[in-house]
């Protein structure tokens, strides 16, 4: 099945997540000024699949039968990886890059799973969990849900793990076992669409703390009882506005929340592994390496983003004429360069991705390493179309009201033109850029590139510690092959 966005709308409002925003419970998640915009925007989406033109979003899943969306069709092949990653581009482009918690985000992650039930899932946890992924994979897609996910652990103390806070229970931890399931306690940071989502997916950050009571991984509907999200207050365009004056906010304002769990009741058949923390670095990095994955799909969104801010960036600098100017050549030059290397990434991941019994996965340290440049390259691109724009990104009339005075119109067209476009689309364009790179969704998304993966620092030192370390000792060879080429002094 696969639904279109009254499906998702209709659904949504019958079993909305517990949500709090602003000191009450919302009643009408898909009426609600601070979600209104990320509902209307997944509506979209799965629109999208029934337009002219995009009938590549639609293909025959045969791990159920019947066809669903392409996000959830688990690729065999590096055609169908290729197939994949167009399909994704064009779903991100329609997006301009942005709404990175998209339904076809987690699709990608249940499909993978799925591939891994019986070499990583039944091997090391067993027969009954490896039954528990295929039935949710199979449930998602003849369901065509919208999931999300939390992982992250709130921020109490990083000098210590969990386990030695004063309460345990702030990171997710298993309280007790039942003959139903299994009782987890705590929450999670940062459920980007959660409010909005239909399921959930926990996963723990074992990186912080080794107790079996904190290793488990589940997937649940998010107005499971039990459940509350605490959503951040919303960016979307306020006192009238909209898609005039913030046409990015006002299209792909996302909304992000703490997860949190009170006593919630996980069945035994949602759970997806459970009880041994040391096997999270299988399934992390080397058996399942959900990290390829989702720093690959992060490289397809990049290139989108990157695409629409370098067309912005030449379009400011031809408006007013410092196009020819040979420092505004180099920093769009920069962006560029950003944008054709995520571009090579994203090709050759693919080429020289890995054929596995049941799926074809990308290459990791290429996935990996354009994401990671992306997390300072993206905020660095932010900050060139501040430098290129200037002080001409800031005085800009407050509202399309202004242009609809006539007396105010005729100062405005004679005063904000530029060399290359009449006033009305100069504004038109220094309005998406200060959405881009001043307004609070503009700097919420450069937060999020920032760290949406985790610390850049850490990131880039894992590089050399941990991700690379099989190759470490093949590059060194040969700086100690030409060593041993060069002549020795005579004793």
């Amino acid at each position: 099945m696969i639904r279109r966005g009254s499906d998702y709308i209709q659904s949504i409002r019958q079993r909305q997540p517990v949500t709090y925003y602003n000191g009450k419970i919302v009643e009408d998640i898909t009426e609600h000024p601070a979600f209104k915009i990320p509902v209307m925007t997944v509506a979209r989406y799965y629109d999208l699949h029934w337009r002219e033109g995009y009938e590549d979003l639609r293909a025959y899943n045969p791990d159920v039968g019947e066809e669903s969306s392409i996000t959830l069709v688990r690729p065999r092949t590096k055609e169908e990886l290729q197939r994949l990653r167009n399909a994704l581009g064009k779903i991100y482009d329609s997006y301009y890059g942005y709404f990175g918690r998209s339904p076809d985000y987690l699709n990608v992650w249940s499909a993978v799973f799925y591939a891994h039930a019986d070499d990583y899932f039944a091997q090391i946890f067993g027969s009954r969990y490896a039954e528990n992924v295929a039935e949710i994979y199979k449930e998602h897609v003849k369901g065509d849900w919208f999931y999300t996910h939390a992982i992250v652990a709130p921020m109490y103390d990083r000098s210590r793990p969990p386990s030695k806070w004063e309460n345990p229970y702030i990171m997710v931890r298993v309280v007790r076992e039942t003959p139903e399931g299994v009782i987890v306690r705590g929450a999670a940071m940062i459920s980007t669409a959660g409010p909005y989502s239909e399921y959930i997916y926990y996963l723990p950050n074992l990186a912080r703390d080794q107790d079996p009571a904190y290793a488990i991984f589940f997937s649940i509907p998010s107005n499971t009882k039990g459940v509350v999200f605490l959503a951040r207050r919303g960016f979307q365009p306020r006192d009238g506005t909209g898609e005039f004056e913030y046409p990015i906010s006002s299209r792909f304002e996302e909304s992000d929340a703490l997860l949190i769990l009170n006593d919630v009741l996980i069945p035994w058949d949602r759970v997806m592994f459970y009880g041994k923390p040391s096997e999270i670095d299988q399934f992390m990095w080397h058996r399942v390496q959900l990290r390829t994955w989702l720093n690959w799909h992060f490289v397809i969104q990049h290139y989108s983003r990157l695409k629409f801010l370098a067309g912005l960036a030449i379009a400011v600098a031809e408006s007013v004429g410092i196009d020819g100017f040979v420092n505004v050549q180099e920093k769009i030059g920069e962006i560029l360069i950003y944008l054709y290397l995520t571009e090579a990434a994203m090709i050759a991941a693919e080429e020289t991705g890995v054929q596995l019994d049941r799926i074809y996965r990308p290459n990791t340290f290429i996935s990996m390493a354009a994401s990671f440049m992306n997390m300072k390259a993206l905020p660095r691109v932010h900050e060139i179309l501040r430098l290129i724009s200037a002080g001409a990104s800031i005085p800009i009339p407050a509202s399309l009201k202004d242009l609809e005075n006539p007396e105010e119109r005729r100062l405005i067209e004679t005063y904000l033109a530029v060399k290359g476009l009449n006033a009305v689309e100069r504004i038109k364009l220094f309005n998406i850029l200060w959405d881009v790179i001043g307004s609070e969704a503009g700097l919420r998304y450069e937060q999020y590139d920032r760290f949406s993966r985790g610390d850049p620092t850490l990131w880039w030192a894992k590089f050399f510690s941990e991700v690379h370390k099989e190759k470490k000792s093949e590059f060194v060879k040969i700086v100690r092959d030409l060593i041993g080429q060069m002549p020795n002094p005579r004793v």
